[in-house]
């Protein structure tokens, strides 16, 4: 009997303590909500720039974090960082600001969007203004820099994540001016994804100025689809921008009105996943112009395809594009190839078909070599016989070929570059409908111009850069002798206080000046209007709190009296601030 009263003591304990054991037991492994919400990134798009390595110095990269760690508001702001690059500004906000490089009027500006030749229509159709391209649906522009010639590549949004990102932002400051954002980019697993931008902008202005009221509305909506692996692809897009400029009491500024659409539908076909290998690119692009108080609405169109093969040291690509409805036709070759690590060499060359059977060609090559101990060396040589905007086929053809050396030093504290080169001799046609008091711009003669970049950090976190620009012979209009800009930027994530990515702080003070220049555009009545020497003060803070971002800039700081054209005004001391949220759902 006590065996079994021992037993039967023994089977009571073991019992509970084999229930318990079990119940401790980690569960079945299923698809769990928190298992499915993990996020992931996904291959998307290649990105839409000249492919292949190209010479040291020769292609400027600005970054999302550099588009939202910037005082640029516009497109053209952000040019203003390239050496010899002048911005000619009607006024502040809302104002025509026409970007002029190399004394070629319109023919030194190529912008491509998403890999597509981004053309001015409209009332003007000869030139663009880059203030009307929105920076909102952007993550990337890629500039060029030749001799005579800027190619830019915007790149749209190409969500990753499988975490919807939400950004809300709002502006606000002098002339009650303000800004509102909202935007929104989700993406699946099976790798379909949509992304949505919204800005809208308003400026009262002072209709006694050559700063008016404006207001603009930009919406761009994307649809893209790139399976995990990262080898086809699809994605359609559609931007729609709708701007008015009131106009000023003395008629030095005319109201303008219009609204633009584009629509881009782009296919992909690659060998690889590793952006190595053949890759087929084919798109389908509109763009139409309308609602302008001046001229009747205009659409055009084009088909483009790209073959191209990318090695890990070069890279080959043929692009043609088929026009339609006074779109050219283009057929485009380029190539690039790294040597031995320190030789680098690239060109591209372009046969255009415009209407009325006009014929247009252009070609460039860059060649560089890393030397010992920092120093490069680079050349570039472009040349053309083509027209100076694609659809204004009446202008006749311009023939020109400009040449540029340049010898750089890099250093982790410090970069260097000095350069010289020479142009031949251009007329660019007309200007800008947006800058009234100029008819047209003068002959630029044979020039030849020195150049100069730097960048210094004397201490972590602050950085002084800056660049330098002078037509030593000849120069042309808008091109003032000592043309520079200066800046000291003060950036600091704080690593030693706070994690990575909570807190990030950005000041910055740039000066921009140049010297009295008598050649600054032609007037209605065929007088030469002069330049007047100017220095223009900017200063913005930026403070970063885990998805918030804190801003304040004022503009023309020195309150300076004088302008960037003859005959229009800049207002002193404009501020504007506000905050702009990302986060994830």
């Amino acid at each position: 009997m006590s065996r079994a009263l021992l037993l039967g003591l023994t089977l009571a304990v073991a019992t509970p303590a084999a229930a318990q054991v079990d119940s401790a037991a980690p569960p079945p492994v299923r698809d769990t909500v928190t298992r499915d919400t993990v996020a992931v990134l996904l291959p998307p798009f290649a990105l839409p720039i000249q492919d292949g390595p190209l010479p040291h110095g020769i292609r400027f990269t600005f970054t999302a974090d550099s588009l939202l760690f910037t005082n640029a508001r516009t497109l053209s702001d952000l040019l203003g960082h390239i050496p010899g690059v002048y911005v000619v500004r009607g006024g502040w906000y809302g104002q025509a600001e026409i970007v002029l490089f190399g004394g070629k009027g319109a023919a030194a500006v190529v912008v491509y969007w998403d890999g597509v030749p981004y053309l001015p229509l409209g009332r003007d159709s000869v030139y663009l203004d880059l203030a009307r391209i929105p920076l909102a649906p952007l993550e990337r522009v890629e500039v060029i820099v030749l001799p005579a010639e800027l190619q830019i590549y915007l790149v749209t949004a190409r969500p990753r994540s499988t975490a919807p990102l939400t950004q809300v932002g709002i502006l606000t400051g002098d002339q009650d001016i303000a800004s509102y954002r909202a935007g929104y980019a989700t993406r699946g697993r099976s790798g379909l994804g949509v992304a949505l931008m919204a800005d809208w902008n308003h400026l009262d202005g002072n209709p006694n100025t050559t700063t008016t009221g404006f207001d603009s509305n930009d919406l761009w909506l994307k649809a893209e689809y790139v399976p995990p692996g990262g080898r086809v692809g699809a994605s359609l897009q559609i931007a729609a921008s709708s701007w008015h400029r009131r106009a000023s009491s003395d008629s030095r500024v005319d109201g303008w009105r219009q609204q633009r659409r584009d629509r881009l539908l782009r296919v992909f076909l690659a060998a690889r996943e590793d952006g190595l290998g053949f890759r087929f690119v084919g798109s389908l692009g509109t763009s139409a112009v309308e609602r302008d108080t001046l001229v009747p609405n205009r659409a055009i169109s084009t088909a483009n395809v790209e073959l191209s093969h990318r090695w890990r040291r070069a890279a080959v690509g043929v692009r043609a594009r088929f026009g339609a409805a006074g779109a050219p036709s283009q057929l485009e070759v380029n190539g690039s190839w790294q040597l031995w690590s320190r030789i680098t060499v690239a060109a591209a060359a372009r046969q255009s078909r415009y209407a009325n059977d006009i014929s247009g060609e252009r070609a460039w090559a860059s060649a560089g070599v890393r030397l010992p101990l920092g120093f490069s060396v680079r050349t570039d040589i472009a040349w053309q016989r083509d027209l100076q905007a694609p659809l204004a086929v009446a202008i006749p053809r311009r023939t020109a070929m400009e040449r540029a050396g340049w010898v750089q030093f890099d250093h982790p504290r410090l970069s260097v570059a000095v350069g010289r080169g020479r142009r031949d001799a251009f007329t660019p046609f007309d200007f800008a409908a947006g800058i009234k008091p100029v008819d047209r711009l003068s002959t630029t003669p044979l020039s030849e111009f020195v150049a100069a970049r730097a960048s210094i950090r004397p201490v972590a976190g602050l950085t002084v850069s800056g660049w330098y620009f002078d037509a030593v012979v000849g120069g042309g209009d808008f091109e003032p002798p000592h043309h520079a800009r200066l800046s000291a930027t003060f950036y600091s994530k704080f690593w030693r206080v706070f994690r990575s990515g909570v807190f990030a702080l950005r000041g910055e003070v740039a000066v921009e000046s140049w010297s009295r220049w008598g050649l600054g555009g032609v007037g209605a009545t065929g007088t030469v209007l002069p330049m007047g020497g100017a220095t223009f003060v900017e200063a913005n803070v930026e403070l970063q709190l885990v998805g918030v971002t804190l801003f304040w800039v004022i503009r023309n700081a020195n309150g300076m009296r004088a302008a960037y054209v003859e005959g229009l005004g800049h207002p002193k001391s404009v501020q504007l601030y506000g905050a702009r949220w990302s986060f994830t759902n």
